[in-house]
């Protein structure tokens, strides 16, 4: 009895490291859900009822995205369009995700998406943004097939962003294409050549003054009035 319990006793502390090593590996991934997950905050919950209040309508040419997409004044840029902002200053690809029925449950006649750059951190992953890319394609290709879509490059931020944002415009274009979408490249028409957004079109390299707005107006214009 005495050697029996003694051979057992490895064997125990062998199953309780493995049971320990599981579960440090089981409450890593929790994490890493849970700050995937996407949590409404005040000012999107804010914004969402807005639109609420206001809901869009077939035919609608919904321009939808974060603060860049927020901060255009749309209706003065195309007065004579029927043209919805749906923009949400700090949105992701899992907030549009979120309240994407919200526009093709009203069947627009177009959407012009721009999202990502609040999803380019340091040490974030960029996989998981652009797998979100491929499902807003394919929900909005199933839910509303007859709305054309054009996916928007990010724009250029700080000079230390170049990399990240090229690599994730060069992933996006891929995806795009594999979707059969309309990829727009606004990235070069905006872009400084220390591989910053130019000075005279921000005011914090992330942001866009009047006459950034003005120059994305023209890049779109073949889109709108072809």
């Amino acid at each position: 009895g005495a050697r029996g319990s003694s051979c057992m006793r490895p064997f125990r502390l062998l199953v309780m490291i493995v049971f320990a090593v599981a579960g440090i590996a089981t409450a890593a991934q929790s994490r890493e859900v849970r700050a995937q997950a996407f949590s409404p905050a005040g000012y999107y919950l804010l914004r969402m009822d807005l639109f609420a209040a206001t809901p869009l309508a077939a035919g609608d040419i919904v321009f939808l995205g974060d603060s860049l997409t927020e901060g255009a004044e749309w209706n003065e840029l195309f007065p004579d369009l029927p043209v919805r902002d749906r923009g949400i200053s700090g949105d992701t690809t899992a907030g549009v995700l979120q309240r994407l029925g919200t526009i093709t449950s009203a069947r627009p006649a177009a959407v012009f998406l721009l999202i990502g750059t609040n999803e380019l951190g340091p040490a974030l992953d960029p996989a998981p943004s652009l797998a979100r890319q491929r499902e807003i394609l394919a929900r909005i290709r199933r839910e509303s097939p007859d709305t054309r879509v054009f996916v928007q490059s990010l724009l250029p931020r700080a000079g230390t962003y170049r990399e990240r944002v090229e690599s994730y415009n060069d992933a996006l274009r891929g995806i795009c294409r594999e979707a059969g979408v309309g990829f727009i490249d606004l990235y070069p028409a905006f872009l400084a050549p220390d591989g910053s957004l130019r000075d005279e079109l921000t005011f914090d390299e992330l942001h866009l003054t009047g006459a950034g707005y003005r120059r994305w107006r023209e890049l779109l214009l073949p889109y709108l009035h072809p």
